[in-house]
């Protein structure tokens, strides 16, 4: 599972074939292709769902060495989808969420509860793309230094 890189690039690195895949998920169309857009031109091969459910047929269906999923979706939320992932695969998750309940009534931080329910790591929209690319290399070295283990 996964691929080396070579610096700063999905690229694989030389006598390995895979390029790293992204799984994006994401219920608003625009957040989902400016994220594709960002990872594209660092050469990640990136890939869209618009809702939790369709993301987890996708990986079903194939390898994804990192998910960046919205919290706050119709149908399945992203805090059950993150349990679900969790429950079938090791797969880095990047939670993200543009929505704060912190500090109104008292109320628990979303992102908060995405970390609990077992994501990787979590980003508060709007996140810059520089971030964006440093949470995903992030987690794919994660991935690195746990290859072998279940998927």
């Amino acid at each position: 599972m996964g691929a080396a890189l070579l610096s700063g690039t999905g690229e694989p690195a030389a006598g390995t074939s895979e390029l790293i895949r992204i799984l994006v998920i994401d219920d608003d169309a625009c957040v989902g292709k400016a994220i594709q857009a960002i990872l594209d031109r660092r050469r990640y091969e990136t890939v869209l769902a618009s809702r939790a459910c369709a993301g987890i047929d996708m990986l079903h269906q194939s390898r994804f060495d990192v998910v960046l999923l919205d919290v706050f979706m119709p149908g399945l939320s992203g805090l059950n989808a993150i349990e679900y992932i969790r429950r079938e695969w090791t797969v880095p998750i990047i939670a993200m969420s543009g929505f704060s309940l912190r500090n109104l009534d008292k109320t628990p931080d979303h992102l908060v509860m995405a970390e609990r329910c077992g994501a990787t790591l979590c980003m508060r929209k709007p996140f810059k793309s520089r971030d964006l690319i440093e949470a995903v290399e992030w987690s794919v070295g994660l991935l690195r230094s746990t290859e072998g283990q279940t998927h």
